[in-house]
């Protein structure tokens, strides 16, 4: 075996690829002790590190994520607590929310910092391991392949296994491991039109599937809910609406239907949601859209005292009040399109509500674009039909079906499959459920009856910063045990450890509902581990008034200051938050790090009316899609001579309604984030025929969504007058600059501040918190919006240029009414021209939009 100089112990991540739990579990060994307790070696099949994240545009053969498609928490959630987005974006690309392609650069930033190159041993495939025990302790066996890439690009095994023996093992090797496919009776008779979601992450995969099946329209149909099952179905539609709305137009994506069908009722939540404030738990009259994590992670969303990990089925009740907290929190107008099969009374008796999370989706569905379905597909009677049972018992068809998306999740069960049958046995291993596969305690870390074994992220939706907590709990008992001559647990917490392990059982054969993920507390299991660890949490900083503006961090363990986002830079062990400089590099570059993340969080939830919003641009943006109905109202002001005694003024005025749609398209650039063809349709009019300032056709325009420093400096929403091709951009606009939200005084939850919310979460995870929110209050908060917009900023001067106000009235998260008022100089200001002076002469256009 190897050992290196001083070593005391020998430890081996296992990952089929070195994603996020095996890079994390290797940095916390090597530098949370003394040099030398352990020596990892992390075996990654790969040539490349990240897992599924892709570090680069070109992937080559390796099946990863799409590079472009974002992760659906923030950059903020999505990360170590010892490596900022900062240090590895340039400020003009850091996103709230990071491209794949990012995160997997962010992983090779992490690995370069912490992660000595020989301890990961790329292109190494883990075959087989063997556990022997010989007096008290254990040793493993490790057996594994080296791969490489032929000539043809094709990756293809060595002709020997190699062996290493080491004194512990982590199972590392990410829990979504194979595609999985549904048994649906008939589905493998027409697997020419079958393809798993995977396969269609981008719009272009898309269009592969439509040529591969050779048609010119029909029935698209997405099978299975959750995560995966509302981005593809957003995927497709996005792609139809596309084939409408660019050019060059060669087949009209209206040929198509998607129908999406989930056998659970479920909930879709945009990325960016309403939140009253972090600071000292008061609401405000300003109010900001944050990203989901930082909103339903809220520490002061939780009962007082200490926040306790929850795990276990779920009652009726609690499933009463996750519903009611999203209808609060989304809005009424919102939960009419974003949930499917949710239970409006609480004498039904309700499934356990999924969720997804999707800015497009429930729009498509109020579009038209997406039908979903709440029921089971229970066969494929032919090529082109399918019979879906419905919870009430009764049967329906869908007929002229093109493809079939099966949108089923993955299963965990070759990553498992190098671990010997005795181990398997003992972990209660079981090939037929992805939900529970293994029974293990220490917070999905371990079993007491195998210490030597360690699994970090091994569970379905890990996060990040669980990741990095499990790694520091279970490197935290193997140092404790090398204290020993064998391994260490005081009877309590072996107690405790069987106490876990039966309430897994439990969940693994209850008939009781069970959540979406098995460890979806995310914040509980936050908060008891660094307790357990006894991590303190940093509370967010504030500005203060000091002379030197420096920001002030005041670390506590102290629970009844609790508020803001649970985040992984928020827990670093304690020797690296001594009040005094730390002198050891890694010490000061941990601090920094850390500190510079908590700095941009703080500048992101701190409400600011002089700084335009950015998460209040997205959500916007989001909320437009679709159709509307406008009144406009034209306001002809004539000039009067200001050479008159008594200047009169006299205007004409002119009405037209109309229909407006925002139409979803594929961004013309790597710049946007969204895009929309804005079209819009005169109804009637009651205005003078010959009036030229009413326009008699139909109008487009290019709506485009973007974030950064761009966007600071032009606006979120950029728009752009067409083309001579109707769906070309062409002239640029104006950019709107969005404000903060205004909280409308007297919506009626602004008389209970004392009722509690409710959650259920997200991405990978979430919906098994154990908050004590009631869920009680209105169906969505109501706010005003106001907006400013003008030209690019070096033309913003210029006496001709039209001035633009928009103002948007929301409930929840829905836009329910919005107005945009432009104002243009006919003549100038001033003069007419002639030398003669005018007084308030222009035209007003003001515009009323209604859904």
């Amino acid at each position: 075996m190897h050992a290196g100089v001083g070593a005391r112990g020998e430890t081996l991540g296992h990952s089929k690829r070195a994603g996020p739990s095996g890079l994390v579990t290797a940095k916390t060994l090597l530098h949370s002790f003394p040099e030398g307790t352990f020596i990892p070696s992390v075996f990654e099949k790969n040539s490349r590190i990240g897992g599924l994240w892709p570090t680069a545009i070109d992937h080559g053969a390796e099946r990863r994520l799409n590079p472009w498609i974002r992760t659906n928490l923030s950059r903020f959630t999505v990360a170590f607590s010892d490596l900022a987005w900062e240090s590895v974006i340039g400020e003009e690309e850091l996103s709230m929310f990071p491209q794949a392609r990012q995160v997997g650069q962010y992983l090779e930033k992490y690995a370069n910092l912490y992660i000595p190159k020989g301890v990961l041993r790329l292109g190494k495939e883990v075959v087989r391991t063997v556990r022997e025990t010989d007096g008290l302790r254990a040793r493993w066996t490790v057996q594994w392949t080296s791969r490489s890439i032929d000539a043809n690009g094709i990756e293809c095994d060595g002709p020997e296994v190699e062996s290493e023996e080491f004194d512990y093992l982590v199972v590392t090797s990410g829990y979504f491991a194979k595609a999985h496919f549904p048994d649906i009776p008939g589905l493998a008779g027409v697997a020419d039109r079958v393809v798993h979601s995977s396969e269609v992450q981008t719009i272009d995969e898309v269009q592969r599937l439509l040529e591969r099946t050779g048609s010119s329209g029909g029935k698209l149909v997405v099978i299975g809910g959750s995560m995966s099952g509302v981005e593809a179905a957003s995927t497709v539609a996005l792609h139809l609406s596309t084939m409408d709305y660019k050019p060059p137009v060669i087949q009209s994506g209206r040929d198509y239907e998607v129908h999406h069908i989930s056998s659970r009722p479920f909930w879709t939540i945009p990325t960016h949601l309403p939140h009253d404030g972090f600071q000292d738990n008061t609401k405000t009259q300003n109010m900001q859209f944050l990203p989901l994590d930082l909103v339903f992670y809220d520490l002061a969303r939780r009962p007082p005292g200490e926040v306790e990990y929850g795990l276990g089925p779920l009652s009726t009740d609690r499933i009463h009040k996750t519903n009611a907290y999203f209808r609060s929190l989304l809005g009424g107008e919102y939960a009419k399109i974003g949930s499917f099969g949710i239970p409006s009374s609480k004498s039904e008796d309700p499934q356990p509500s999924w969720i997804g999370i999707g800015d497009d989706y429930a729009e498509y569905v109020r579009s038209g674009f997406i039908k979903p379905t709440i029921g089971r597909v229970s066969n494929i009677n032919s090529p082109s039909t399918l019979t879906i049972t419905l919870p009430n018992g009764t049967q329906q068809t869908i007929s002229d079906i093109t493809a079939i998306i099966t949108a089923t999740g993955y299963t965990p069960f070759s990553s498992l499959s190098f671990l010997p049958s005795p181990v398997l046995s003992t972990l209660e291993y079981s090939t037929t459920d992805p939900f529970i596969p293994l029974i293990l305690d220490g917070k999905g870390t371990s079993h007491a009856e195998i210490p030597d074994l360690g699994f970090v992220g091994f569970y379905r939706g890990p996060y990040w910063g669980a990741m990095e907590m499990q790694a520091r709990s279970l490197a935290n008992t193997w140092a404790k045990d090398l204290s020993f001559t064998g391994p260490y647990f005081t009877n309590e917490e072996l107690t405790q450890k069987t106490h876990e392990r039966d309430l897994l059982r439990t969940l693994r054969t209850t008939t009781l509902p069970r959540s979406q993920f098995p460890m979806g507390d995310y914040v509980g299991l936050m908060e008891t581990l660094a307790r357990e660890l006894n991590i303190p949490r940093t509370p967010i900083p504030s500005t203060t008034s000091t002379s030197n503006h420096q920001t002030n961090f005041n670390h506590t363990h102290n629970d009844t200051i609790k508020h803001g986002p649970v985040l992984p830079s928020r827990y670093i062990p304690t020797p690296y938050l001594t009040p005094t400089p730390p002198t050891d590099r890694l010490s000061t570059l941990i601090a920094r790090e850390s500190t510079n993340t908590l700095k941009s969080l703080h500048r992101t939830i701190t409400p600011s009316p002089t700084n335009y919003n950015l998460g209040m641009g997205m959500a916007i943006f989001r909320a437009l899609h679709g159709q509307w109905t406008y009144t406009r109202t034209v306001t002809h002001i004539l000039p009067s001579p200001s050479s008159l005694p008594t200047p009169t003024r006299s205007s004409q005025i002119s009405h037209v309604t109309g229909t407006a749609t925002f139409h979803p398209r594929r961004t013309s650039s790597i710049w946007y984030e969204k895009e929309y063809v804005y079209e819009e349709v005169l109804h009637h009019t009651n205005t003078n025929e010959n009036d030229s300032n009413i326009e008699m056709m139909k109008k487009r325009y290019i709506y485009r969504l973007t974030e950064g420093t761009w966007s600071k400096k032009n606006g979120q929403i950029l728009i752009w007058n067409v083309d001579v091709d109707p769906f070309h951009a062409g002239k640029f606009s104006h950019g709107v600059f969005v404000g903060l939200a205004e909280r409308i005084v007297g919506s009626v939850d602004d008389d209970d501040d004392d009722d509690d919310d409710d959650d259920d979460d997200d991405d990978d995870d979430d919906d098994d918190d154990d908050d004590d929110d009631d869920g009680k209050g209105v169906e969505g908060s109501r706010y005003v919006v106001r907006a400013a917009a003008g030209a690019r900023p070096m033309d913003r001067e210029k006496e001709r240029d039209p001035k633009y106000e928009y103002v948007f009235r929301m409930e929840g998260v829905s836009v329910v009414e919005w107005e945009c008022v432009v104002r243009e100089n006919v003549v100038g200001e001033g003069t007419n021209g002639g030398g003669v002076g005018v007084e308030g002469g222009g035209l007003v256009t003001r515009t009323v939009y209604r859904r």
